[in-house]
């Protein structure tokens, strides 16, 4: 995976990490498909479960207790000594190796290297709050319809897929 190659060192993952982030989040202009989503969606009840880590739906204006990042989102950082510490924004160090003054963030616990929140590795903690608040829309919502979209799920994404075939199978409104 190319956000947990090989580096020589915690400086290295993070330059290398706070490029993606800079390129692919900070500096991310919402789509025009994207913006005609969240007119669509505006008035409706909705909740936004993706697969995508690039905090795309939180920079279009979507709102943030309606979505659950399933892989974590990398504008967020985390212990890496496998401890659930929490999570924080990333965004200000980010800024700093993208202006050539980046330091490897410490974990304000226990003083080891923080990471990006994605599943690099066993370390990761999903975001439980969003998952609860996910699960309790679909129980709110159970004996309504629902429209389920799938925006660029297919096969070869089964951790999403499944899921939602199944509740749609469990669920038939």
């Amino acid at each position: 995976d190319a956000l947990d190659k090989d580096f020589d060192s915690w400086d290295e993952k993070w330059q290398f990490w706070s490029q993606l982030i800079n390129e692919y989040s900070v500096e991310y202009e919402p789509s025009k498909a994207m913006k005609q989503l969240k007119e669509l969606l505006n008035g409706k009840n909705y909740f936004i479960a993706t697969s995508t880590f690039g905090h795309f739906f939180e920079k279009t204006g979507f709102d943030q207790e309606k979505i659950f990042n399933i892989f974590g989102d990398w504008t967020m950082m985390q212990c890496s000594s496998g401890l659930n510490h929490g999570t924080r924004s990333d965004l200000s160090t980010v800024k700093r190796y993208v202006n050539g003054q980046g330091e490897v963030p410490r974990c304000e616990d226990c003083n080891s290297p923080m990471e990006p929140h994605m599943p690099l590795n066993a370390h990761f903690f999903p975001d439980e709050d969003a998952n609860t608040r996910f699960r309790w829309f679909l129980t709110r919502n159970q004996t309504k319809k629902v429209v389920v979209l799938e925006l660029g799920v297919d096969p070869t994404s089964p951790q999403l897929l499944d899921p939602m075939i199944k509740l749609i199978e469990q669920f038939k409104d």
